[in-house]
């Protein structure tokens, strides 16, 4: 497939704006086969702009909606941490899917996108047809289970973002600086975004008003909302039971770790694999392999209804 001469120019992809929860979201979508909707979800410190190299395979044969997450991209990015805990975000998704027509999609997340997703599927399991999560473990797992030397070297991020005020004084006049830092995990990567434009495009939405609180927000109500009631949902029993697809890099957060059977101790149905020389990034660093998954996951799904 390759890097497209513009890809953030994709023919047929047009934007929108919709009111939720009193608050807007920005997103993509095209594609003509609205019969077999997917919704894309990036991570952190993303937008729509992640999925770009797959964006049109994708389209070819499905109905795609890529979504700015509030706080994130073109979205509006409310003050303070009430809002990003992810049943509201997924509750903000549910409006989205509701006033674009979608009629029980495929949703794909990457990263906190995914955490979006994972909710979601949670909340609404009757409105999705499967779900693909991209890069990530439960997020109860990674503060509960993981070493400190684990979550040192790979998650050290989500533990400073929740210090009060100090990682937005610290990273004020360092911005880029601190952006182009998560991009560099992967060798290559950040001039690969700089050659295809989609470094400037992060970079724009990143330095919007509000845009880096916003970040630190969303792993901040994640701690402190989120983890408490995954753990009581834990000792409840309760569990996903959308069919899911996991994909992970084996150079990434994920490597070494035993993915499938983790999943399998909250989830019901859990497939997937490790996608081999790739890091966190997975659509911009595979696309290729990235798009083929998803493509056959979605036939599946699509095909069992």
């Amino acid at each position: 497939m390759g890097i497209l001469p513009n890809p953030l120019n994709i023919p047929g992809l047009e934007h929108g704006r919709v009111e939720v929860n009193d608050i807007w979201l920005h997103y993509v979508r095209g594609g003509a086969n609205e019969a077999r909707p997917l919704v894309l979800l990036h991570g952190f410190p993303e937008s729509w702009v992640m999925w770009r190299l797959i964006l049109p395979e994708l389209m070819a044969r499905h109905h795609v909606v890529a979504v700015d997450l509030r706080g994130y991209g073109d979205s509006a990015k409310p003050e303070g941490e009430a809002g990003y805990d992810k049943g509201t975000m997924a509750g903000d998704l549910a409006a989205l899917v509701e006033q674009l027509g979608l009629a029980a999609p495929l949703l794909v997340g990457h990263d906190r996108g995914a955490r979006v997703a994972r909710r979601y599927a949670l909340d609404h399991p009757q409105r999705l047809r499967g779900l693909a999560l991209l890069d990530i473990l439960p997020v109860e797992y990674v503060y509960d289970r993981l070493s400190a030397a684990e979550v040192s070297e790979r998650y050290w991020h989500w533990i400073f973002h929740l210090v009060p005020d100090l990682p937005e004084q610290l990273i004020e006049g360092k911005e880029e600086e601190y952006l182009a830092r998560f991009f560099s995990r992967t060798p290559g990567l950040l001039a690969q975004l700089k050659a295809d434009g989609a470094w400037l495009e992060y970079r724009r939405c990143w330095l919007q008003p509000g845009a880096i609180s916003a970040a630190l927000n969303d792993y901040r109500a994640t701690f402190r909302h989120d983890v408490p009631r995954y753990r009581a949902e834990g000792k409840a029993g309760r569990k996903l039971t959308v069919p899911t697809l996991l994909l992970w890099g084996n150079r990434g957060n994920l490597s070494n770790q035993p993915v499938l059977d983790i999943w399998r101790q909250v989830a019901t149905d859990v497939r997937g694999q490790a996608i081999a020389g790739c890091g966190h990034y997975l659509p911009e660093e595979q696309p290729d392999i990235v798009v083929e998954a998803l493509l056959r996951f979605a036939a599946e799904r699509f095909d069992a209804a």
